[in-house]
């Protein structure tokens, strides 16, 4: 989901692998470093952000609805870098979250393809033309884009096909 008037402040990036996409919490960190290790298409969104001008930070929230799983956002631009967030509902299994954060990095992406979005009004005159209105009655304009559900779908698969390693529980994640 596409969430306009998004406000956030900017997570620190530490043991980031993939430097535009970051965490200020460790265990967002381990989400997005496994999620490209069993996942081929979260690793090609990662790589296709780390090559343009987009940092998007990742975060967890409880959300007033369960229904949404996540959401990104438009923090702020530069003339050099333009700024996004990302938020995954939680509690939610690891696996949700990793198909969430792969639909959320494909709208990531989508503004990524489109140098001329930076900020809310050219993010949804975007969504306007690529996306669907998802819900018009709130006070934030919300969009979707069938790439990025099939992408979350494609992701599920890839996962399921792809079990997490087991690791030791008292050994420190990334």
């Amino acid at each position: 989901m596409v969430c306009l008037l998004l406000a956030c402040t900017p997570a620190i990036a530490e043991d980031t692998l993939h430097a535009h996409v970051r965490s200020d919490a460790a265990d967002i960190r381990a989400l997005i470093h496994d999620a490209a290790d069993r996942s081929p298409t979260v690793r090609a969104l990662l790589e296709e952000i780390d090559q343009s001008n987009v940092i998007v930070y990742v975060r967890v929230r409880i959300f007033p609805s369960q229904l949404l799983e996540g959401r990104i956002g438009f923090i702020a631009s530069t003339s050099r870098t333009r700024f996004l967030a990302i938020e995954l509902a939680c509690p939610r299994t690891r696996d949700a979250q990793m198909a969430t954060l792969a639909h959320e990095l494909h709208h990531a992406v989508e503004i990524v393809r489109a140098p001329w979005v930076v900020g809310a009004d050219t993010l949804a005159r975007y969504y306007e033309t690529i996306g669907v209105v998802t819900d018009p009655g709130r006070d934030r304009l919300t969009f979707e884009t069938e790439a990025a559900r099939e992408t979350a779908a494609r992701v599920r698969r890839e996962l399921m096909a792809s079990p997490p390693a087991i690791t030791n529980p008292y050994e420190r994640r990334r």
